[in-house]
């Protein structure tokens, strides 16, 4: 951790602030002005003196006063006037190293690594031998001491606040002069002056005796460098004033140095049994005498209990804080939130379930699983006690007459999943979404009806058009032999459209036929080609290709040779006198492994357009002037009722076939 004191204003800083501070390894402290920075340059805390050249000639002086302050500590000037003249000048007045305005983190790290960087020693000065005198005793016995400890740690909740007591305790208890706790940032979710960009390297003071204020606001150690790094490594104990310490000492000086600025002797770890989570670092005693082994073995015992209590501290608050949010969401939430104990006690009812369950009365009482209506009431005991989810379902409220309300219950096992268990309610008022559904079922029905009835009577109105025109003409005309073959024939044709028209509402409101017989299919497809060309009056051929006369399917013949029919008609009518009508089959198997028979039609047409083959199944849906857009509805439905997939496909190189069938062999 580098300590860095920046000299200049508020107004002027800015940039510079940002950019020093920017870097988890910089510790800054500001000041106005070098009459407020001189008692902290005093304390020796900081590792360099940053400043910014004044405007004018007054560079100098600024410099001389601030490099008689700060002593050897470095000297950083950071100005835009980067002229040699005045930078010959600024090292002639005391500065170390001169950067040019604006600066980065980056590259002010990079400038100063080697001027914060102490030259190596020729040889490290051994370390001073502890002095060694007789045990003093502490103040009380060993159990008396925990007991009292045992009281700071139950004093609050807040780690602060618990561990300032634990500090002025240990003081009172060991006589030294002067004590101070450095811990890492806690977790997210524990109450926290700002975000720390240092996260667990930086060791801040949360409590201190003995030592100035102004000296902790300026320092903190780090896991990086200095006691912070040595106590993260070891866990163990660092005393200044031991061999044992001497080689530490002599590879990293900046923990002297560190010793030295906050007055203290001994560094310990705070443990929570798993890892360190920060120093305590500890001064003389007031009468001069060092601490003993055995005062120490027991204050290193003590900070592990004040370690875990400051991890159950933070967890408590981590835990707080979900709840908290959790509260705030339920309650923030519009429909009704209800959670229920494994015992059955309401945990949580936020405003809109007091609203359902008692109107504007008596918001803020508390609500007894008793009120609960007798539904709602059941299917919670239900799911707590037995384990049994129950779909969402509408409920009532006593208080909104009229209105309906959805209710989904979401359960949340204990780890173990044993029952009972809790339970969250969540009640949605479903009266306006209902009635929405219910106007647009009864719009969609309108327009249903009315497209039903629209194509009926064009398609009636189709058929009666040449009727019509024989009967005005019967009187006149019917000795007329031509007249009497052009009766007999439309009678025929428009009777027989008329019929088409009726079986087809009849297979798409009638429930399926039963597959109750063995149908040739090959037969079947020739008979229903056959009725297709007679009731377009046309004389087309059939290509049947790659199926055995003597293979059979279980169907029902009446209603099956009815879809076929419509099959062919639709080619029959896209492809008229232009050629044969085409019928390819082969037999496969489907992802069960069952056996199945594919029948590709396809026509002398052009076949479908991509738009009209996505919507060539739909019902009353055709790109014809007669019919009513139910021939390949009703195939599709027959087909389907027969464990068979119907296709309708865009024709491509691998793919000649218009419609596809697929259906199970026997």
């Amino acid at each position: 951790m580098i300590h860095l004191l920046l000299i200049a204003e508020e107004s002027q800083a800015g940039a510079c602030a940002a950019a020093l501070s920017a870097s988890p390894d910089h510790k800054l402290v500001r000041k106005d002005d070098l009459a407020a920075a001189g008692p902290l340059l005093a304390t020796g805390v900081f590792d360099a003196v940053v400043t910014l050249a004044p405007p004018g000639d007054g560079v100098t002086s600024h410099l001389d006063a601030i490099r008689a302050a700060a002593g050897t500590v470095p000297l950083i000037l950071l100005t835009n006037d980067y002229s040699p003249a005045a930078e010959q000048a600024a090292y002639a007045s005391g500065a170390d190293l001169v950067m040019r305005t604006p600066i980065t983190t980056a590259g002010f790290t990079a400038a100063t690594s080697r001027l914060l960087t102490p030259a190596a020693s020729p040889a490290a000065a051994p370390a001073r031998a502890a002095v060694v005198n007789a045990t003093i005793p502490l103040h009380s016995t060993g159990l008396e001491v925990l007991r009292d400890f045992s009281r700071v740690l139950g004093y609050s909740l807040d780690y602060k606040l618990f561990t300032q007591h634990f500090v002025l305790k240990l003081r009172e208890i060991l006589s030294v002069n002067r004590i101070a706790i450095f811990l890492e940032s806690p977790p997210a979710g524990t109450p926290s002056q700002a975000p720390d960009p240092g996260g667990k390297d930086r060791l801040a003071s949360v409590a201190a005796v003995g030592v100035s204020n102004d000296l902790i606001e300026c320092i903190e150690l780090s896991r990086r460098s200095g006691i912070g790094l040595q106590i993260t490594r070891s866990a163990q104990i660092l005393r200044i004033d031991t061999d044992s310490s001497a080689a530490c000492l002599a590879a990293d000086p900046k923990i002297r140095r560190e010793f030295e600025i906050l007055g203290c002797q001994v560094a310990l770890p705070i443990n929570d049994r798993e890892r360190t989570l920060g120093v305590a670092l500890i001064g003389g005693r007031v009468t001069g005498s060092p601490l003993d082994d055995a005062e120490l073995q027991l204050v290193y015992h003590l900070l592990e209990e004040l370690g875990l209590a400051i991890k159950n501290s933070w967890l408590h608050h981590q835990l707080s804080a979900s709840h908290r949010l959790f509260s705030d969401v339920l309650g923030a939430i519009t429909s009704g939130s209800l959670v229920i104990g494994a015992d059955l006690a309401v945990l949580h009812a936020n405003r809109a379930f007091l609203q359902f369950l008692r109107g504007a009365a008596r918001l803020d009482a508390h609500v007894e699983f008793a009120e609960l209506p007798a539904p709602l009431a059941s299917a919670l005991h239900d799911l707590s006690e037995k384990g049994i989810l129950t779909d969402p379902f509408f409920i009532t409220s006593p208080h909104h007459t009229g209105h309906t309300y959805r209710v989904s219950l979401i359960p949340f096992p204990n780890p173990d999943r044993h029952l009972p268990q809790p339970v969250l309610a969540l009640i949605e008022d479903f009266t306006q979404i209902l009635s929405a559904q219910r106007a647009e079922i009864e719009t969609s029905n309108a327009r249903l009806i009315a497209l039903i009835a629209r194509r009926f009577a064009h398609e009636i109105r189709n058929s009666l058009v040449p009727l019509s025109t024989h009967h005005q003409l019967l009187d006149t005309d019917y000795a007329n032999e031509g007249f009497r073959d052009s009766l007999k024939a439309s009678l025929g044709r428009e009777t027989a459209r008329i019929q088409r028209f009726t079986e087809q509402m009849l297979f798409l409101s009638q429930p399926p036929y039963p597959a109750d017989c063995l149908v040739k299919l090959a037969s079947l497809l020739r008979e229903s080609f056959r009725h297709a060309n007679q009731a377009l009056g046309l004389s087309c051929e059939l290509e049947l290709t790659g199926l055995e006369e003597d293979v059979s399917i279980r169907a029902h013949r009446a209603s099956l040779m009815h879809a076929m029919e419509e099959i062919f008609l639709n080619a029959l009518q896209e492809g008229g006198d232009r050629g044969p009508i085409s019928v390819h089959a082969n037999t496969s198997e489907d992802d069960e492994g069952h056996s199945r028979i594919t029948l590709g039609f396809s026509n002398p047409g052009e076949g479908f357009a991509p738009e009209v083959a996505a919507r060539a199944t739909e019902p009353f849906f055709t790109t014809r002037n007669t019919g009513v857009g139910l021939g390949l509805t009703v195939a599709r439905r027959i087909i389907e009722n027969h464990s068979g997939v119907l296709e309708v496909r865009i024709r491509s190189v691998d793919n000649p076939a218009d419609i596809i069938l697929h259906l199970p062999e026997v």
